[in-house]
């Protein structure tokens, strides 16, 4: 047999193998494929999938069960899948964070020699680029006719104090001192030190050149002047740089930036020096985020007096970030294999307390990992067991039993009308209906503060439900859904921009809906938000709704205009209905409804009728998405990111496939599924 064919049957044969191994209380039989776990029969037969041959398992019962995700294995079910387990811990959590970047100059010891005479240069004593110097070397010298006249005025002032000294007149010697003092200073500003002025002065003989040194220590990096050359005050000739302390120049990711901090040790490498370790210390954070590579500029001091580094030398450098000293404030901490991850959401299995070989998955939000940990935000208590090897056996297990598992989320169960669930349940459920409700319309909105505030009241509901009295059935439906909702509601707050806004509320959008179906909250929510008649009307409407679509995709105007006609009666009932509720968003909805229909009457040409369509399917989107509709068929929100000049726009289709309202024939499948909107 072939190696892949091998594999192939070997998978599911370890599956079954454990699921054979799991302890099944009250169990039933089903027939189930191998390759398609979600096939649930009651008598055998072949998989209308891929046609193999069903095989034969015991579904377990939820009698005793704690989850939907929960799982017994024996010792040899155990072993077979090599399944061990890791506490929960709280700790002080290390953070390894890599970054790369380069050596460069120290910018504060780096100085320019500049001329401060005009003149020529008649010598260079460095005429190369790399020369070691030291301070107070001789470096240039400048023939400068300027320097000539203000030695010849010392000269001459000097002479002139010496005469004054054989008179009496004090006002003379004090007016001849003073312009010796004036002569000095000036061939101090023009760059002579005091012992070469002392010199001009004792000779009585002017020098026609100045030489210039070094104010510093260091290697010369520029030279910009050749001998011969004319030079002006103020132009630089020589730039030096003293590398016995460098910069190390590094790119820090946005995510990383929190384990930095200034004053923090930095150990890096460079390709010259193999095996060797240097280290620097965090001088400087980039409070500006580079718009290319959204990285952050993190400058070390670092000591160069073996003269190793050099600038422009590649480095790669590793900062060892750490949580908190409080205790109070560590961190919760898993393993990280114990997490599978899918996107921002993550799945734990945790063992039972107690009960060894019972597994329950968890839905948890992690935070940052810390080496070979994870930090855990929400879902795990400290002490709890979490799985950290077997656990895809483990999820692949509960997926042969058609549960909730990694790759199948919650599966929907209808309510039963024949089973009056607890009244206090009820009317919290109720309420928590309401509370959605206004979150619906805050984020349609785009409405932060109202947003925010709908949010903390949303959670406060959810939180305050207590599953008391409800069966064992219900009870782990609430369970699962509420657990899914606590982690949209988390992943809901931290979105970043509108457009990752939208897309956690239709994550959370569809598990609520499912809470609703599960516990029949539509017909319990309809004395608040509604009617049966005003989803009929509802209903009416998207029915026109929809043919103005398609007629705006064929680039039919005037069908397109008949539609839009037949539109004003059909929202007027509804606006009505709306307003009948005597609910705030009710009355938001139909004002907003009542505009759109004014601006689809005064449309003349497609143009017009399509920009008049895009707030109307705005507003029909979260009047349904509320209060729902009469019709039994699923609408799809399909959005063009093109439209309007690429600002996007969305709409209500009966069915996934795209024909573009907003460009037609033009482009008539530019457009994709947002998601769908279950009546």
């Amino acid at each position: 047999m072939p190696a892949v064919s091998f594999r192939f049957v070997l998978a599911p044969l370890v599956l079954l193998l454990l699921f054979a191994g799991a302890e099944n209380a009250a169990a039933e039989t089903v027939w189930t494929c191998s390759m398609h776990p979600q096939i649930q029969l009651p008598e055998a037969g072949q998989c209308p999938i891929c046609f193999m041959d069903l095989i034969e398992v015991e579904k377990e019962s939820n009698d005793n069960r704690q989850s939907l995700r929960q799982i017994s294995f024996d010792d040899r079910a155990r072993k077979l899948a090599q399944v061990e387990v890791r506490p929960v811990v709280r700790g002080k959590a290390a953070t390894e964070i890599r970054m790369v970047g380069k050596v460069d100059y120290d910018e504060t010891r780096v100085g320019t020699i500049t001329s401060w005479v005009s003149g020529r240069i008649d010598k260079l004593f460095v005429d190369y680029t790399g020369s070691r110097v030291r301070r107070s070397q001789p470096m240039a010298k400048i023939y400068s006719p300027e320097l000539l006249t203000a030695q010849a005025e010392l000269i001459q002032a000097s002479a002139a104090l010496k005469r004054t000294e054989q008179s009496g007149n004090e006002i003379i010697k004090k007016t001849a001192s003073r312009t010796l003092t004036a002569s000095r200073e000036k061939l101090r500003l023009l760059g002579l030190g005091n012992g070469q002025i002392e010199a001009i002065e004792k000779q009585g003989k002017p020098t026609d050149h100045i030489t210039l040194t070094a104010p510093m220590s260091g290697i010369v990096i520029k030279k910009n002047v050749t001998e011969g050359m004319y030079v002006k005050t103020g132009t630089p000739i020589y730039t030096l740089a003293d590398l016995d302390r460098v910069w190390v120049i590094l790119e820090a990711y946005e995510s990383d930036l929190q384990a930095i901090t200034l004053g923090q040790q930095v150990l890096f490498s460079v390709e010259s020096y193999p095996g060797t370790p240097f280290q620097g210390k965090v001088a400087y954070i980039d409070p500006l985020v580079d718009n290319k590579t959204r990285t952050i500029r993190v400058r070390l001091n670092v000591d160069n007096r073996d003269a190793k580094l050099k600038p422009g030398m590649f480095v790669r450098a590793t900062a060892v970030g750490s949580t908190s000293n409080d205790p109070d404030k560590q961190p919760l901490l898993i393993p990280a294999s114990a997490p599978l991850v899918t996107g921002k959401r993550a799945l734990v299995y945790v063992q039972l307390p107690d009960r060894v070989g019972v597994y329950v998955g968890r839905e948890v939000i992690l935070g940052q990992r810390r080496g070979d940990s994870f930090e855990v935000r929400s879902g795990l208590r400290e002490g709890e067991l979490v799985v950290t090897r077997g656990n895809f056996k483990i999820d692949s297990a509960i997926q042969l039993q058609a549960r909730p598992s990694l790759m199948n989320p919650y599966m929907e169960v209808a309510a039963d009308p024949n089973k009056p669930l607890p009244p206090l349940f009820v009317s919290r459920l109720n309420l928590l209906n309401r509370d959605f409700a206004e979150l619906s319309k805050a984020v349609h909105e785009k409405n932060s503060v109202q947003q925010a505030a709908a949010v903390k009241k949303f959670t406060a509901g959810l939180a305050g439900i207590k599953a008391e009295k409800l069966d064992n059935d219900e009870l782990l439906s609430w369970k699962e859904l509420s657990m899914l909702l606590t982690s949209d509601i988390i992943l809901l707050q931290e979105a970043e921009n509108d457009q990752e806004t939208i897309r956690m509320y239709s994550t959370t959008a569809e598990h609520f809906s499912q809470l609703r179906r599960r516990f029949g909250l539509h017909d319990e929510a309809a004395a608040r938000l509604g009617s049966a008649e005003l989803r009929e009307k509802i209903s009416l409407l998207i029915g026109r709704y929809l043919g103005l679509q398609q007629h705006l995709a064929a680039d039919n105007l005037e069908d397109a205009r008949k539609d839009g006609t037949a539109v004003a009666p059909l929202a007027e009932t509804v606006i009505a209905g709306l307003r009948a509720t005597g609910f705030d968003q009710a009355e938001t909805f139909a004002d907003q409804l009542s505009r759109d229909v004014e601006q689809l009457r005064a449309a003349e040409n497609l143009a017009d009728i399509r920009t008049a369509f895009s707030s109307l399917s705005e507003t029909i989107t979260r009047i349904v998405e509320t209060f729902g509709s009469g019709e039994n068929t699923p609408l799809y929100i399909q959005f063009c990111p093109m439209a309007f000049g690429n600002k996007g726009a969305t709409w209500l289709a009966p069915s996934e496939e795209v024909n573009n309202p907003y460009f037609g024939t033009m482009m008539l499948n530019c457009g994709e599924v947002r998601r769908q909107i279950t009546q």
